[in-house]
């Protein structure tokens, strides 16, 4: 799969905070900034990931701070029409999916059950909030939308790796501090599914 850093910073460009109050942790008050791939191990860095960053301007030479919304939303697009994840406009592919991941990570099928149980869980939540966010007038993804790329790609990619990252196999993850915080806060409050 893709850099969970990498893509956690270009998702939280398009996926839109909905916070909920938890008596026992401020979430107005996010904690330092951690790198989740220091926390939880996913998939790495790939090829794809590489092509796609490149055709967006994302990686390489002249990429100074955070992608832009438009740049964010079709390089998600992008990374799941290369692996052929997406079946239909804003459909997955879910045998695909399965086959992919099984070739490059069969040893680990922990990893594999997780990240595919994060996919399910993701998308139905996704094409609800994309109905509601098709009407909403945002600059950023108007401009994506006339280039050519649904924010559907966005949202899911973004709602996985945090499904992922809550959810992370116990050989995956990292225990300190800074994890536990990071790992507290994006369980009790949600970055774009509400939790109950």
């Amino acid at each position: 799969m893709l850099s969970i850093k990498l893509f956690v910073s270009c998702v939280l460009l398009v996926v839109s905070y909905c916070r909920a109050e938890s008596p026992e942790f401020d979430c107005q008050r996010p904690p330092r900034l951690v790198d989740p791939t220091l926390c939880c191990k996913d998939g790495g860095y790939d090829q794809t990931t590489e092509v796609c960053g490149k055709r967006m301007g994302i990686i390489g030479e002249g990429n100074h701070g955070p992608p832009t919304v438009e740049k964010a939303t079709c390089f998600a697009e992008c990374i799941l029409r290369e692996l052929h994840y997406i079946q239909e406009p804003e459909k997955l592919n879910y045998e695909t999916m399965q086959t992919d991941m099984q070739a490059k990570y069969g040893n680990d099928t922990v990893f594999v059950d997780t990240m595919m149980g994060a996919f399910r869980k993701c998308e139905p939540d996704v094409q609800q909030k994309l109905q509601a966010f098709k009407q909403m007038t945002l600059l950023g993804a108007a401009a994506a939308l006339r280039r050519g790329c649904s924010p559907f790609s966005g949202m899911l990619l973004g709602c996985t790796y945090m499904e992922y990252f809550k959810n992370c196999p116990a050989h995956r993850w990292t225990e300190t501090e800074e994890c536990a915080l990071a790992k507290r806060f994006v369980t009790q409050c949600a970055l774009g599914v509400k939790q109950t």
